[in-house]
């Protein structure tokens, strides 16, 4: 743990905690492996607004939240709602990160179209479904961030993601940055 702090991570515990939750109830809550890229990234593109889907514990919305964007956190594991919720308020944060109960799918469709500066996908595998969505959510030049690419062999994920038509993308390892072109919705 110690090294952990000298990381500069202040969401450590979250971290090491989601990971021993995910050992002791084998559940899928795994949590992605660098926060502070996230964290950098969102205040990087000055987010205001941050949609993220797969909150498990709230290691990833609390670093999205960090420079003080709202996120808005899409988690359908009931038990990881209610513990997620509990860590965020132990950070004094619940004001601006909203953990959302419920499946992706239906959750996105009642967010407010074109409103978010950055997404986030980190639930199981991405689906086409799913990235129009996000594409609908995030407003043109606005940020996605898809991780678990390695999670799909659906080709229609990879030519979503290469249309440029709708975004234009960069890879590294088994995610995906990609900025909203202009294109339709």
């Amino acid at each position: 743990m110690q090294s952990r702090r000298l990381s500069n991570d202040p969401y450590a515990v979250v971290q090491e905690a989601t990971r021993r939750h995910r050992a002791e109830h084998g559940c899928g809550a795994y949590t992605y492996s660098d926060g502070r890229l996230l964290g950098v990234l969102s205040a990087a593109v000055g987010a205001r607004r941050v949609i993220e889907v797969g909150t498990a514990l709230g290691y990833t919305a609390l670093w999205l939240g960090h420079a003080g964007a709202h996120v808005d956190t899409v988690e359908a594991d009931a038990e990881h709602v209610r513990l997620a919720r509990n860590v965020i308020a132990g950070y004094g944060a619940e004001e601006r990160i909203v953990v959302h109960a419920g499946n992706a799918g239906d959750v996105l469709d009642e967010l407010e179209f074109g409103a978010y500066d950055l997404a986030f996908f980190d639930g199981f595998a991405p689906t086409t479904e799913l990235l129009n969505q996000l594409h609908k959510l995030v407003r043109p030049a606005g940020t996605l961030v898809c991780a678990n690419l390695q999670l799909t062999d659906d080709e229609s994920v990879r030519r979503e993601l290469d249309d440029p038509g709708r975004w234009l993308t960069a890879r590294w390892g088994e995610n995906a940055l990609a900025i909203r072109t202009s294109g339709g919705t």
